[in-house]
């Protein structure tokens, strides 16, 4: 699974859609992109307890954190995404 640009929620959710609910049962490798400076999804307070929370094991789950806001560079999602997807699913032919 890929995550780009996200995080916990800061205002109330619906249960039924809450990340806090589901993060734990995500057992697939997860790569996960973000800003630093995301305002919608804070590092500390919103990145990191995702993170966290996801089921997968520690060593099939990667955290990116680049200087930006809500949106990553697209070259630098391309470029991780296709790696870590090569990785797990085995390169394009």
């Amino acid at each position: 699974m890929v995550l780009i640009s996200g995080g916990l929620e800061v205002q109330d959710t619906l249960p039924e859609v809450d990340p806090l609910n589901f993060a734990p049962h995500v057992l697939q490798p997860t790569l996960m992109i973000n800003g630093r400076y995301d305002f919608f999804f804070p590092v500390e307070t919103s990145q990191q307890p995702l993170f966290a929370l996801l089921g997968v094991k520690p060593s099939d789950k990667r955290h990116i954190v680049v200087d930006g806001g809500h949106y990553p560079p697209q070259d630098l999602l391309v470029k991780e995404t296709v790696d870590w997807l090569d990785r797990y699913l085995g390169p394009v032919r």
